[in-house]
């Protein structure tokens, strides 16, 4: 599995880093009971519960081929070539199926990456998330 998550906040965000590799992020659930195996990664830290995220921005890189971007099993972004996405800057998140599992497919190529700026959704009982 080639997932590194760069950044984890609690209780707000996640940057992810996925390259060249078939991965799934768990976006529900915590990090004690969530059922993370070898090819999938969990966003939920401490003991933090999370009801799932949406993606806030994407930047992506391929050599050949592209990168699929599903929610559970619906496509909700196709990546080629290089590129940037600011999903939530430009007032759109993308908030498609933010409860099912985010999965990352490289198609056609051995060579890519994405990185992914998630938001987390939960209840948290942060005074910063509560305001």
């Amino acid at each position: 599995m080639a997932v590194t998550i760069i950044s984890n906040k609690k209780n707000t965000a996640a940057t992810v880093h996925v390259s060249a590799a078939n991965t799934t992020i768990k976006v529900s659930g915590n990090s004690t009971t969530t059922n993370v195996d070898s090819t999938s990664t969990c966003l939920a830290v401490d003991n933090e519960v999370l009801s799932g995220a949406y993606i806030a921005q994407a930047f992506w890189g391929v050599e050949t081929g592209y990168i699929v971007l599903k929610r559970g099993t619906t496509p909700v972004a196709v990546y080629d070539s290089t590129g940037y996405k600011d999903y939530a800057g430009s007032g759109m998140a993308l908030t498609v199926g933010q409860t099912a599992n985010l999965t990352v497919e490289f198609v056609g190529t051995a060579n890519g990456y994405v990185l992914l700026e998630v938001q987390k959704v939960g209840t948290f009982t942060s005074d910063y998330n509560n305001r």
